[in-house]
């Protein structure tokens, strides 16, 4: 906008001068009083000082309403307060007196009409521009003028199907008249929100702060994170679930590679450890920020103006393996990013859902909100506007949706009558259920040992049963603790291991009852191997024989073929087969009691063979592995009723000394 005003002042001065032979009021015939008025308006203007351009403006006006060039000035004023209707009206008295030379006035008289939402008068002014543009100007500025006026097409139609959105600042002691607050992220419970705060006072440097829930639901004032803020400056932090891990912008570091980069800091002992650039494997010589880490912290989303890309600034992930090294980003492509810029990711807690900001695709003008889904296929599906009015013609950006996916939260610019300068704060509203991410909770345990009672750091590998993907791995912090976000309306197969432990495993469904305030809750208690052969049961879940189930060993039904996801659990047997050479196993099949006994004594020895098979293959002797099959002699449970039978079919082990 700024530049399209330069453009039509520096053409509209030409036009002063040239029609000033003529004996008509423009600007070159003001006074000398007069022109020291104009030369002050003009620096006020360039100065951002918009009020007081514009009472100056207004000053010169009243003693010279025919001069075109001071109502495209004031109009410039006018539209830095985002007083659009009046920087409208000026432009189009401008227009008047300019007559048929006020081409470029056309094109921002359609920018301004976009951003006052008075789309049908965008669209005529941009074609009005169009019509009158020398077939010599370069095609580029033929081109932004086609992309504009196809915009404000959009934009009318949006606006003719608006969205429920009813924004609202969120409740409390966050935002504040004297700085600006953006960057809002919230815990997996909701309970604490880390925001961006920008504080005139300290030079417009960004720091982080904390705020935390009241029992009222408002917010508490903000603390400083001091472990992480510095004289630098921070912002834009995105966190795994389970607060222990944290990425964030900082720009102009000595151990910066570009502008900006981004930077991870771990949490150690309950305090934020010293944060480390994440290096050249992430970071460029260019603008890279924005980040966005998935729950699980093994996907990071961000933006990066480096070459190579599709436009200014386009969005990248990468990923982080098992032994914590992330991979070199890969570009999002083509459908995702545009000739434009594309920016402010946000992972959603669903693994499919992208929300981000784009000035080049179809919206309302400036950088609207977009939400793209990734397909079972892998492959990004066309983004989708959220529509209007949550997007406007201003620019929206640092969207941040919570656990359930119900409620959003944003950072909006707003103007105070007792502040000269827009503020930004943070708002929240209602997500409207089409635009809704899948909803997702969170898995809380505490891993402990089954005698003593201690907390222990253990592996934990989390894999829904549905789909063939890698486990996702994790490690339980000093105190025992982790914590998965998980989507809703999913079975999970779990398994927790440590050296020198008896494995724990189990399998669980996250249905609808399960909710953010309502987490999937379980307290695992590790058994030590030198306990065998004690008093002490060697698992909670053990049988009444001392046999344990593998639950997450599973079958195609009516066969022996194991479905893949039974490989986590049974390479868990097989590693402790492996380190204690003293140990025998034997597997027992069962069934329930649908079908022929004897065809179902001769499945469950067939299932419990298999499983021997694949612990051979590993390369455990076979005089090492003793299986049974009971068929259905052995319930656990009903078999009157599809729970009860689901129990009865299943692989256990005993573990047995071979002396």
């Amino acid at each position: 906008m700024k530049e399209l005003f330069l453009l039509l002042f520096f053409g509209s001065l030409l036009t002063a001068c040239a029609v000033a032979q003529s004996g008509a009021t423009t600007l070159s015939e003001l006074k000398k009083k007069e022109t020291k008025i104009l030369d002050e308006a003009q620096l006020a203007l360039d100065r951002e000082q918009y009020a007081v351009a514009r009472e100056k403006f207004s000053l010169l006006l009243d003693k010279y309403p025919q001069i075109a060039d001071l109502y495209f000035r004031r109009a410039q004023a006018s539209g830095g307060q985002q007083d659009y209707d009046a920087a409208i009206a000026d432009m189009q008295r401008g227009i008047e007196l300019d007559g048929d030379k006020s081409t470029v006035a056309y094109r921002v008289l359609g920018d301004l009409q976009q951003r006052a939402g008075a789309f049908a008068g965008a669209v005529s002014s941009y074609e009005t521009y169009l019509s009158r543009l020398s077939q010599a100007v370069p095609p580029n500025r033929r081109e932004a003028a086609e992309a504009k006026l196809s915009e404000a097409k959009v934009a009318a139609e949006l606006a003719a199907n608006p969205v429920p959105f009813t924004p609202r600042p969120v409740k409390g002691m966050i935002n504040t008249k004297e700085n600006l607050e953006y960057f809002p992220s919230l815990s997996v419970d909701g309970q604490r929100m880390i925001f961006t705060r920008r504080t005139p006072g300290r030079g417009n440097f960004e720091d982080f702060y904390q705020s935390e829930r009241q029992p009222d639901g408002s917010w508490g004032p903000g603390a400083p994170i001091t472990s992480l803020n510095s004289e630098y400056g921070e912002a834009a932090q995105t966190l795994t679930a389970d607060e222990q891990y944290m990425v964030f912008t900082a720009c102009l570091r000595p151990d910066g590679l570009g502008s900006c980069d981004l930077y991870f800091s771990e949490k150690r002992d309950g305090k934020w450890s010293t944060p480390q650039n994440m290096g050249e494997v992430i970071n460029s010589g260019a603008t890279d920020r924005q980040p966005s880490i998935s729950a699980d912290g093994r996907l990071l989303f961000f933006s990066s103006n480096r070459p190579g890309g599709y436009g200014g600034d386009d969005l990248y992930v990468t990923g982080r393996g098992p032994s914590g090294n992330w991979s070199p980003p890969v570009n999002l492509g083509p459908v995702i990013n545009t000739k434009g810029n594309d920016q402010f990711p946000f992972w959603a807690n669903d693994g499919k859902t992208l929300f981000f900001t784009s000035n080049g695709h179809p919206g309302m003008g400036g950088d609207d909100l977009f939400r793209s889904q990734l397909t079972p296929d892998n492959a990004w599906g066309t983004p989708g506007n959220l529509g209007y009015p949550i997007n406007t013609p201003e620019d929206e950006a640092n969207l941040f949706i919570s656990l359930n996916g119900e409620q959003a939260y944003f950072s909006k610019s707003i103007n105070r009558a007792d502040n000269p300068r827009p503020d930004v704060d943070i708002f929240e509203f209602d997500l409207p259920p089409s635009l809704r991410p899948d909803p997702a909770t969170y898995v809380e345990a505490t891993v402990t040992d089954a005698v003593t009672g201690e907390a222990l750091v253990a592996s934990v590998r989390l894999r829904p049963l549905d789909q063939e993907t890698p486990p996702f791995v994790q490690t339980s912090n000093a105190e025992g603790r982790f914590l998965s976000v998980l989507p809703t309306g999913r079975e999970y197969a779990l398994t927790v291991d440590r050296e020198g432990y008896l494995y724990y495993t189990d399998r669980f469904s996250l249905d609808e009852g399960y909710a953010v305030d309502n987490p999937f809750l379980l307290t695992i208690q590790l058994q030590p191997l030198e306990e065998i052969g004690s008093e002490i049961p060697l698992d909670a879940t053990a049988e009444d024989d001392g046999a344990i189930p593998l639950k997450n060993v599973l079958f195609a039904t009516g066969s022996a073929d194991l479905l893949p996801v039974s490989g986590d659990e049974l390479d868990r047997l097989y590693a402790l087969l492996n380190n204690r050479q003293d140990l025998m196993v034997e597997i027992a099949g069962h069934t329930d009691n649908v079908g022929e006994e004897d065809d179902n004594l001769q499945l469950s020895l067939l299932r419990a063979e298999a499983v021997k098979a694949y612990l051979e293959a590993k390369g455990i002797a076979e005089d090492r592995l003793i299986t049974k099959g009971y068929g259905e002699q052995k319930p656990v449970a009903t078999n009157d009723t599809e729970a009860g039978r689901s129990k009865n079919r299943r692989t256990t082990f005993r573990l047995l000394t071979s002396e």
